[in-house]
């Protein structure tokens, strides 16, 4: 029995041995990283929000994303593998990641604040267009009646009195 726990704690020792993850050889660097991370990022975004759209456009998302960044599957996984065992490393890709998606998000509340202000200073015009042509036209009505009223006649006669 003594040697069947020794036996056992032996072979947990041995599985708990710490084992450096070797670094690639064609490793991304951290910044193509972020770059990729980042696009994956959005087109699965653009997949909940649009999916035939993405489909008519782009195949096949990933490969599309390997192809801009001139790197294979295979490589991306090594990579993707070595900086999540670098945990710092990936922590610091992710925050990286975050920054540009809140600046680009700032950027797009910025273009849809700008649009809401051009489209309601055009609704404010257009309003103010459509009561100066009614106030043109009551005051040319008025106009009218006031020049018809002004020649006075005798109704009778149907000739202006002098």
């Amino acid at each position: 029995m003594k040697t069947i726990l020794l036996v056992a704690i032996t072979f947990f020792f041995m599985s708990c041995e710490n084992k450096a993850m070797k670094k690639p050889s064609n490793l991304i660097s951290e910044d193509q990283m972020v770059d990729i991370l980042y696009d994956m990022m959005l087109l699965n975004s653009a997949k909940g929000i649009n999916k035939q759209l993405l489909e008519k456009t782009i195949q096949n998302p990933e490969q599309y994303i390997y192809n801009i960044y001139n790197i294979d599957s295979l490589q991306f996984v090594e990579s993707n593998a070595y900086y999540t065992y670098k945990s710092d490393a990936y922590e610091a890709i992710y925050e990286k990641i975050e920054i540009k998606l809140t600046a680009q998000k700032k950027e797009f509340e910025a273009l849809a604040d700008e649009k809401k202000r051009v489209k309601d200073s055009i609704k404010k015009i257009k309003n103010k267009l459509k009561i100066d042509t009614l106030k043109l036209r009551r005051e040319k009505l008025f106009e009218a009646k006031l020049k018809r009223s002004s020649k006075k006649s005798d109704t009778l006669q149907k000739q202006p009195l002098k």
